[in-house]
């Protein structure tokens, strides 16, 4: 059997590389897309060389496609999952069949399984529940939920899915995956799927913003203020976060509006009115209009700015600091520093750490392990009281004094009145939040998954704070009542009344490195799900 002419150079190829459609035609010069539901999609994919079309010039999406032609897909689109088991032998996939490679590849990394009676079948049309199901599968999305309660709440066709492709479809529609044309709520599992719909499956996979009609995503429509498929990335601050479309930086407002179109290269959080943003090698300043308020010049990532400055770094480890016209407002020094909190910024010298005031003098000398920006007037610093004993954190004011001892396993700024510490009460596994005087204002009960590195909990803003327990996400008021159930795979911090949460997602041990002495090392990682933004109630003591 030949290959379709389609794909036949690539698979004919010696490459390692393997890409859905060959023929040479540009993304922007198909002949049937252009009215096309997804055809933003087809045009971004095309742009990064996933897809191509016909030696005419037309894409074809109303076309289907084989088990053999979406195996190649998933290569090209996920060609850095690593095989994870040997490939069998398919009674109707000879060495000699043009998709032979590709089969075998994409069984060893799990996207594919064969039949019980030991064939492929791989010149057969896949079907929407296949093709879903494998997107899910590969880009890990999970569901709270039991995969009955899910696709009965969201297809009207819930009944039609194969028993084996239920849990993953439920998991698929959490994430954000599933995409269905004209009707959203009719799943058509068991129909040949679409090229066009596989395009904008990848799209979702591949979290490509705002390249799919929100209205034909399938799932919850009301949990987030501004949905995944917006492409925010960061947290909000003062009214704007950035975005990513077609691999370009802008800003959108709270409603999902486009301020600055997408034009830079990185972009960063706003603050005290500027944003930094980098333009090939050169990082500058942009003004909440997009105007450059600090011309590119700096070579490496300046700080947000802070009190009025911004930390900058020579390519020597010097740290100086800029006011917002750009001239240097401390001459770049020989140690690291953060940015200024109240007047202060933390410096760290010798493995030491202290604080310097906005002309560079040095105002509480370097005698910390660590330290913690200035916030309510306080800086949470780790001290260790002789050489053998374990090192604790406390809270010092802006003389250096202690004005609550050393006694805490970690410890994070106060905001609001309230900081969350770790070991209250001598407990080393939960975290709690105390006040200004050291007073515990809401117990110890907030705790990770096991191998997790993130943060617990985040500062207070507006009255709400994130929280976890355990492998979920959820937010508190100030006295510890829950806001919002945790409900989510992950959350960001509070910031301008919007929280950036995670849905669909699963956390997996994965393996860091290995040392003869000690053995393996392990983190909890997230991979997949979608990231959008959630409004937070409000509070009746912010």
């Amino acid at each position: 059997m030949t290959a379709p002419n389609l794909l036949r150079s690539i698979v004919l190829s010696a490459t390692a590389t393997f890409a859905w459609a060959l023929a040479a035609s540009s993304a922007l010069a198909f002949s049937d897309t252009q009215s096309h539901w997804a055809a933003t999609c087809i045009d971004q994919l095309a742009a990064q060389r996933r897809v191509s079309g016909y030696p005419e010039g037309s894409f074809r999406p109303q076309a289907t496609l084989t088990r053999t032609e979406f195996a190649v897909l998933m290569l090209n689109s996920f060609g850095d999952v690593e095989p994870t088991r040997s490939a069998p032998t398919f009674r109707d996939v000879p060495a000699t069949f043009w998709g032979y490679r590709a089969i075998r590849d994409a069984y060893a990394r799990e996207f594919f399984s064969g039949y019980p009676d030991g064939t492929f079948r791989p010149t057969e049309a896949i079907p929407r529940v296949q093709a879903i199901a494998i997107l899910a599968n590969a880009t890990h999305m999970s569901s709270p939920e039991t995969a009955e309660t899910v696709l009965q709440r969201y297809f009207d066709d819930a009944q039609q899915v194969p028993a084996y492709a239920r849990n993953a479809i439920a998991a698929g529609t959490v994430g954000r995956l599933v995409v269905n044309h004209p009707n959203v709520r009719q799943l058509q599992p068991n129909r040949a799927i679409t090229r066009g719909e596989v395009a904008a499956l990848i799209c979702q996979s591949l979290n490509l913003a705002r390249t799919v009609p929100v209205q034909y995503v399938a799932g919850d429509r009301t949990v987030f203020t501004i949905p995944p498929e917006m492409g925010g990335f960061d947290r909000f601050s003062e009214g704007l976060v950035s975005f990513l479309f077609n691999g370009k930086v802008g800003y959108m407002n709270q409603q999902g509006t486009t301020v600055i179109a997408p034009q830079f290269d990185e972009g960063g959080t706003f603050s005290d009115g500027l944003a930094a943003v980098r333009v090939g090698a050169q990082w500058g300043f942009i003004d909440r209009t997009g105007a450059y308020a600090i011309p590119l010049q700096f070579t490496t990532r300046p700080d947000d700015f802070s009190d009025g400055m911004a930390a900058i770094r020579t390519e020597g480890g010097l740290t100086g600091f800029i006011d917002k016209s750009g001239a240097i407002a401390i001459q770049p020094q020989p140690y690291y520093a953060t940015s200024f909190t109240e007047g202060l910024a933390a410096i760290s010298v010798n493995g030491q750490s202290g604080f310097i005031d906005k002309t560079g003098a040095m105002v509480i000398q370097p005698r910390f392990e660590q330290v913690r920006a200035f916030s309510d007037g306080l800086a949470a610093v780790k001290v260790r009281p002789s050489p053998t004993a374990s090192a604790l954190w406390g809270y010092i004011d802006r003389t250096g004094a202690f004005v609550i001892e050393p006694q805490y396993y970690d410890a994070e700024p106060f905001s609001e009145g309230l900081a969350a510490v770790l070991g209250l009460n001598g407990d080393g596994r939960t975290w709690g939040y105390i006040n200004r005087v050291g007073e515990t204002a809401i117990q110890p009960q907030f705790f990770a998954h096991s191998e997790y590195q993130g943060p617990v909990t985040t500062p207070f803003s507006g009255g709400i704070a994130m929280v976890r327990r355990g492998e979920q996400a959820g937010f508190i008021d100030r006295t510890g009542r829950y806001a919002i159930a945790t409900q989510f795979v992950d959350a960001d911090r509070v910031s301008d009344g919007m929280a950036r949460v995670n849905v669909g997602g699963t956390w997996t041990r994965v393996q860091t490195g290995c040392t003869q002495s000690d053995g393996c090392f392990y983190s909890s990682q997230l991979r997949g799900g979608k990231w959008g933004y959630i409004q937070m109630p409000r509070t009746a003591n912010p």
